[in-house]
């Protein structure tokens, strides 16, 4: 019979040490006297705690009531100055730091002509450097001290990110100051720029998942200068002035908000960016730039098909939501956790994978906006033979939710599964002084994360149906389809939409 032993960490330490002493010349007037190793070993082991109260099995493991408090945002935040406020997370346990600056600013192109150029501003603006630094110059400073300067434009924020130790962040303060307040726009650099987004273009649509996008958003959205797309002719067209022009007035915003986490002294850290952006000065636009256009949907429910010969089809099923704040949000969101976003606690995964082994993953969103009225969402890959038979299950698992509503148990694993995921959005200093940042600019109370807790546990059965229903109707769904039409008779009518005027033009 084989015997296994198991031997402290006493006895294997033990055993180091004769094996150490074996190998050194013997001098034995000066070798201590090592005791026996597996009488260490019995001599550790009996003083190992012996439980009484062990369980029978790890199912019966009883734990204590979770409970968790998030973070406040009121604890972190600070005023710079008139309009200048932020968030700063101290963190000391590694030397680094992650500074973001968000501006509160409307970008976005008023022709289409103009979209491929704004495009590239977000990453021309540090890209091409500035400031009397040229791009190689900006790069080799950076590399050299294991640092990064990132930019980003977008539709309702401009914003910046330094990453650095901790001991360089007050001259890379200066060093993005210098570079994102004169930016030069270097034509080598926006060649190359150019190149990128072509090829980006040119490969748009060379898998399935980038077609269902771009059909998803054709069909379910209303034209908006919003979504409009550039083509390769007009991002090979455009130059660096077109650039410069379109950059004018970014970073000039005097409504900023910025996360600082890391290894900061807070007073410290106030007084030195209080002086950072006294010193800011970047030339506003010319003419106050208009306010985006809201998205609106189509509102053409019905059934719209790519033709691509693939043996996997891609699906989505799409119907407007709400916009946030609103009261449906909560209860539609522990509705969907119990439809399909629990994985595989959740009755679509249990129906459509484990029961009928009809796709490897099968879920249920709910979109989550507070500047465009949101959607919901049903997705998953079948095989084309399949997709009658998977999308019927579905409709079922809809039907039933809606008809007979949750059981007990899925409602409190829905609620508590929901709650318990509440730290994942504060898992470091960054990530929660970013978060209290992004949500001062949405307009979120300073108990958001405090209420959603109460407003998470407040969601009763009966709401649950009735945000299925409403929701999740079948009738006012836009359901989007990536495969070969002719394996679909079964889904008529429907409408083919062709590949190339899936953009927004």
């Amino acid at each position: 019979m084989k015997t296994n032993y198991m031997i402290p960490a006493a006895a294997i330490a033990a055993l180091v040490a004769m094996t150490s002493c074996s190998m050194m010349p013997k001098k034995t007037s000066h070798v201590k006297h090592v005791p026996d190793m597996y009488a260490v070993a019995a001599e550790s082991s009996s003083s190992f705690v012996q439980p009484s109260n062990l369980p029978e099995h790890y199912s019966k493991i009883e734990f204590p009531e979770y409970k968790y408090v998030a973070p406040y945002p009121k604890d972190f935040r600070v005023q710079i100055a008139e309009g200048i406020t932020g968030y700063i997370v101290s963190d000391s346990s590694l030397p680094l730091v992650d500074f973001t600056v968000y501006f509160e600013e409307n970008n976005l192109p008023q022709v289409l002509k103009d979209e491929a150029a704004f495009e590239m501003v977000g990453s021309m603006i540090r890209r091409g450097s500035g400031g009397g630094i040229s791009p190689h110059v900006l790069e080799d400073s950076l590399e050299f001290v294991s640092a990064s300067i990132s930019t980003s434009v977008g539709t309702f924020l401009s914003a910046f990110d330094i990453n650095c130790l901790s001991k360089d962040f007050p001259s890379m303060l200066e060093l993005a100051k210098k570079v994102l307040t004169d930016p030069s726009f270097d034509k080598n650099q926006l060649e190359i720029v150019k190149a990128n987004y072509v090829t980006a273009y040119e490969r748009r649509f060379e898998t399935p998942a980038k077609v269902l996008s771009a059909l998803k958003s054709k069909v379910n959205y209303a034209p908006n200068p919003r979504l409009w797309d550039a083509n390769s002719a007009e991002y090979k067209a455009v130059t660096a002035a077109d650039v410069k022009r379109l950059a004018k007035g970014v970073f000039s915003s005097k409504r900023i908000v910025f996360a600082l986490a890391g290894d900061v002294d807070k007073e410290s850290a106030v007084k030195t960016l209080k002086k950072f952006f006294a010193d800011w000065k970047v030339e506003a636009a010319s003419a106050e730039k208009p306010k985006p256009v809201p998205l609106t949907f189509a509102r053409k429910p019905g059934v719209y098909v790519v033709d691509k010969d693939i043996t996997q089809a891609n699906i989505t099923m799409n119907q407007p939501f709400v916009k946030r704040p609103h009261p449906d949000y909560y209860p539609t969101a522990v509705a969907s956790f119990i439809l399909g976003g629990g994985s595989f606690s959740s009755r679509l995964m249990n129906r459509v994978r484990s029961d009928e082994g009809l796709a490897y993953s099968v879920y249920s969103t709910v979109g989550n906006d507070y500047r465009d009225t949101a959607m919901t969402t049903i997705a998953l890959q079948t095989k084309v033979e399949t997709v009658d038979f998977a999308m019927k299950l579905i409709f079922e698992e809809v039907e039933k939710l809606a008809k007979d509503g949750p059981t007990p148990e899925e409602l409190s694993q829905a609620k508590k599964s929901l709650v318990e995921s509440l730290p994942s959005l504060f898992d470091s200093p960054s990530s929660t002084a970013s978060i209290f940042a992004k949500g001062e600019l949405l307009g979120k109370s300073d108990n958001h994360y405090l209420d959603y807790v109460t407003e998470i546990n407040a969601v009763t059965a009966e709401q649950v149906q009735a945000m299925i229903a409403k929701y999740f109707d079948k009738s006012k769904m836009t359901i989007s389809i990536v495969g070969p039409v002719a394996m679909f008779d079964s889904l008529k009518p429907f409408t083919v939409i062709p590949l190339d005027s899936l953009e927004f033009r």
